[in-house]
């Protein structure tokens, strides 16, 4: 019987996932931060022997803004509001990676690369806004096509996707089994979590979320192998966001920490899996305590696998898992 296990994904985007919510230059510590950030997370991973997914936005892999500028004509998407478009911010982005250090990623891609265990998957081509009004279908076709494209040849074909703002479309779930996709990340098991426009998130909805994260008000979120075969893809669903160190928050700090960990126990005692995700450029800004407390709780998952054989799992890892326990009951 597989004794379940801690799934661990980022959603890698820099400026790209950003743009359309700060002001420009407004959370740049947060995004150069990112330079520091991800070869130390990727460093404590190696260390605990974590299996995670990096969740990269396609346009990370180019090489010259002239590539980009190529890839995002193939995608026809027209917003209503055009600022959310990956394009609109063409004009701000410097030649290569030397030059422009919160547009471009392939050196990053290549640490992850280089690291034991790591999956890297999509987040779409152009951090690609599946629930807003205006895109298309054949749009969405597109981005995923330029993610094939760009990434062939240097990574495995990407078998793992994550909808940006988790704005999860399930008719868009076939077009992804088509571009050879086995699973994505769903949103929490809860009406609080649903996915919505990003047009149509208020600030009582945030603040109950932030809520939720040090007190447990919606459940823990985990699931079971059955649970995850639910669509045409595998939903791997999320248990929890990793917040980052909050300053002002500072004297709640454990409650959050307390009540991941609770969960991480309720699915290693019930066999399940615990879904775990953040952004890179959360830890951007106080590293030293955002890495204190992931190491906190990776080694709390150390004593989690020597009790209950809770193992470590990718996107990917934990869909073979299913397909296998699909093939067995046949």
């Amino acid at each position: 019987m597989n004794g379940g296990g801690l799934v661990i994904s980022l959603d890698f985007e820099l400026n790209w996932g950003v743009h359309d919510v700060f002001r420009y230059g407004q959370y740049n510590k947060n995004l150069y931060g990112v330079r520091k950030a991800l070869p130390r997370i990727l460093a404590l991973f190696e260390q605990y022997d974590i299996h995670a997914t990096w969740a990269t936005v396609g346009l990370l892999f180019a090489e010259s803004k002239a590539e980009m500028a190529h890839y995002l004509r193939g995608i026809p998407v027209k917003y209503d509001n055009m600022r959310f478009a990956a394009h609109s911010q063409l004009a701000k982005v410097g030649e290569n990676e030397q030059e422009d250090l919160l547009h471009f990623g392939k050196s990053l891609i290549e640490e992850i690369k280089r690291t034991p265990h790591q999956e890297i998957g999509s987040h779409t081509f152009s951090h690609f806004y599946c629930l807003e009004n205006g895109q298309t279908e054949a749009a969405f076709c597109a981005d995923l096509h330029a993610t094939k494209t760009i990434s062939e040849g240097y990574v495995a074909p990407m078998k793992s996707i994550v909808f940006p703002r988790n704005q999860v479309n399930k008719d868009y779930l076939a077009a992804c089994l088509e571009a050879g996709y086995v699973c994505y990340r769903g949103t929490e098991n809860h009406v609080l979590y649903d996915a919505q426009k990003f047009t149509k998130k208020g600030r009582l909805l945030g603040a109950k979320k932030w809520l939720d994260s040090y007190w447990n008000l919606t459940g823990h979120h985990m699931a079971t192998l059955e649970d995850m075969q639910e669509d045409q893809l595998i939903n791997i669903r999320s248990s929890a966001f990793l917040r980052p160190y909050c300053s002002p928050l500072r004297v709640f700090e454990g409650l959050k920490v307390n009540r991941i960990k609770e969960g991480m126990l309720k699915a290693a005692q019930a066999q399940a899996f615990y879904h775990l995700w953040w952004h890179p450029h959360n830890f951007g800004k106080h590293l030293d305590k955002n890495l204190a407390m992931l190491e906190e709780l990776l080694s709390y998952f150390q004593t989690l696998r020597s009790q209950y054989d809770f193992q470590s799992y990718s996107m990917y890892e934990v869909a073979e898992l299913c397909e296998s326990r699909s093939k067995q009951q046949k």
